[in-house]
């Protein structure tokens, strides 16, 4: 039976940081009233002994003063006369008693303040008979030797009470305490009071440490914190955690087109809808840029988790309101859990963005569960990417095939595709479209697209004035080599160094291509085609469905995509389509190619449609650089 975390536990692991700063704060005030003790009570013990001595001097000089005036009546034998001397002691409140004792140290008058059957009959009795002063704890006794023309007659001995020098020390010591009580008390104020305004400036400071400041949610660094301690809190109590990772499709370009303040108000709008269908032990965070995760407790069986994931997809829906816009916006999505798909906190956080990656690989729009077969892909794209950056840095595998292009009129030879290939040591043939897809996620694509655009014009270069007339060559430009600031500037530099006219340059753009980068691109193409450069419309007819372009870029030819001429001439739709096609093209003045021609019976249709130019393995496969220009011979 699988144990659950107590909520009170997990709430006492939290207060533990506040509960020992306060044990801290609270130790730090009764030190400093301990110490406030400590020196209160120092002082009153150095006032006790300043009192005690001063306390001595006075009785000293007041011993004499007494003894100098009684001499007379000892050497008379006064009594009477003593005692009255001795009975001036009164107006002392701190005297007790005081006797005379004669030569011979018996008590020959004597005075108390209340009356004492035991007082000493003899100076013997006192024990004072060889010392001068004796201190106590409660009383103060002095002697005085009571002298006459120069000779001993007696001796004068005094009792005095501590009480007074207590009481006044005591209240010293209370005003003291008082006094050191309000300090304390305004000190511990004060204290308290900072303690909380650096508690709240801690605490602050620790949302801002873990609150993403766009959308309100954690952070990475809350992501990190709060995944740890769930797989922590899993491994201890057998249970599972599931991670969510969202990734928003085609984020970037909605933030290009309506601008940084619609795009941080968009991220606002996902993670409040996000929210709306979590649960409440659930936890979401912003990765960065356009990616969310969400961490959840897995007490769901797989069904329930794939039904959660699209619940995430669903909130995608319905259309967003950002600037006055209503902007469509889906996410891609990869679950994974643990242990089931991953060991620790790195697997799980690979794997489910692997199944993320995966999800964009199908089509978008959609989440998918991680399978361990997805690592296979991932290594292989890793490996993939890894080996790209080293041919581009010098490598020798990557290299161009060309594939013929043939005028539909003569049947002559007008010009080549040039295509990627890569030949790899370890990875063996790579599919073109894999390396361009990895090139892509990896920000590669566009130094391999400036690579495939010079060795093309290389190549080109080399093989002018082989033919009876010159022979153009067509290189594919993505969307973000389009996008790049210096890609008009690398163009021409290109051109120059490799010694290629502009106008046996044609540069290919899906429809695709072009809609991302109407804005932005339109100056660029015009420029292009300013300086001689064909452009083309590559695979028309599947991207987007506005034909605004053809009106507003200096656009020179349309190539059919092969999928419209598979199907030529037995199907129908496929015939009226490629019909439209070239009558439209044909009437804005552009020519066109047919791509994918595998048969005679195809080519000899388009042909009769008026298509212009013929590429398909009806007529040549793509080949090396050599054997093209061998081909050049024989046409």
């Amino acid at each position: 039976m699988k144990s659950k975390a107590s909520p009170t536990s997990t709430v006492a692991l939290q207060l533990q940081p506040l509960l020992l700063s306060s044990k801290l704060v609270v130790t730090g005030i009764w030190t400093a009233g301990l110490a406030l003790l400590t020196v209160v009570l120092a002082l009153t013990a150095v006032d006790y002994w300043s009192a005690r001595a001063s306390m001595l001097q006075d009785s000293a000089v007041e011993a004499a003063i007494v003894a100098d005036n009684v001499s007379a009546a000892v050497v008379f034998r006064d009594t009477e006369t003593a005692t009255e001397m001795l009975s001036a002691l009164r107006s002392s409140s701190m005297v007790l008693s005081a006797g005379v004792y004669d030569r011979d140290g018996v008590l020959f008058a004597h005075y108390a303040r209340s009356r004492d059957p035991h007082f000493p009959t003899t100076l013997r009795a006192t024990g004072m008979d060889r010392i001068a002063e004796r201190a106590g704890w409660t009383m103060l006794e002095i002697t005085h030797h009571i002298h006459s023309a120069d000779a001993e007659v007696g001796t004068l001995y005094v009792r005095k009470s501590m009480e007074a020098v207590y009481k006044r020390l005591g209240f010293r010591f209370v005003s003291a305490s008082l006094i050191a009580a309000c300090v304390m008390a305004l000190a511990t104020a004060i204290v308290l009071r900072s303690r909380a305004v650096v508690r709240e400036a801690e605490n602050r400071l620790q949302e801002l440490a873990h609150t993403d400041a766009i959308t309100g949610v954690n952070n990475r660094h809350a992501f990190n914190e709060r995944l740890a301690a769930e797989l922590e809190l899993a491994r201890s109590t057998d249970q599972r955690v599931a991670l969510v990772y969202i990734d928003l499709d085609n984020f970037k370009t909605l933030n290009d087109t309506f601008g940084h303040a619609a795009g941080d108000g968009l991220l606002r709008q996902v993670a409040s809808r996000l929210q709306s269908v979590m649960r409440r032990s659930d936890s979401i965070s912003r990765m960065g840029g356009d990616e969310f995760a969400v961490i959840l407790r897995q007490n769901m069986d797989d069904e329930a988790l794939s039904q959660y994931g699209e619940r995430i997809i669903s909130v995608f829906e319905l259309p967003y309101t950002e600037a006055g816009q209503q902007v469509n916006v889906t996410c891609s999505a990869g679950i994974a859990s643990f242990p089931d798909d991953a060991p620790d906190m790195d697997a799980l956080v690979s794997n489910a963005d692997t199944a993320m990656y995966r999800a964009k690989e199908l089509g978008k729009n959609r989440c998918v569960r991680f399978d361990a077969s997805m690592n296979q892909a991932m290594v292989r794209r890793q490996a993939i990417e890894q080996a790209l950056r080293a041919e581009l840095e010098g490598g020798h595998g990557l290299a161009l095939h060309y594939q013929p292009l043939f005028s539909a009129r003569d049947n002559g030879l007008v010009g080549a595709e040039a295509l990627l290939r890569w030949t790899h040591a370890d990875l063996g043939n790579v599919p073109p479209l894999e390396a361009i897809s990895v090139a892509e996620d990896c920000g590669l694509i566009v130094p391999l697209g400036y690579w495939v655009l010079r060795t093309a014009c290389r190549d080109a270069s080399r093989w002018q004035g082989r033919h009876a007339h010159p022979l153009r060559v067509a290189v594919n430009i993505s969307a973000r080599q389009l996008g790049d600031p210096q890609f008009l500037e690398q163009v021409m530099d290109i051109l120059r160094e490799e010694k290629l006219p502009a106008d046996l340059l044609e540069i290919e753009l899906t429809e695709t291509v072009l809609m991302e980068n109407m804005e932005a691109g339109a100056h660029t193409l015009h420029r292009l085609s300013q300086l001689g450069i064909h452009l083309a419309i590559d695979d028309f007819g599947t991207g987007y469905s506005s034909l605004a372009y053809l009106r507003q870029l200096p656009m020179r030819r349309l190539k059919i995509d092969r999928s419209f001429v598979r199907d030529l001439p037995a199907q129908e739709h496929s015939r009226k389509i490629v019909t439209a096609i070239l009558a439209l093209a044909h009437g804005l003045g552009l020519e066109v190619t047919a791509e994918g021609v595998e048969t005679l019976e195809q080519a000899e249709y388009l042909v009769e449609q008026g298509c212009d130019v013929l590429q398909g393995y009806a007529f040549a496969r793509p080949m090396p650089v050599q054997q093209f220009v061998e081909l050049q011979a024989s046409h």
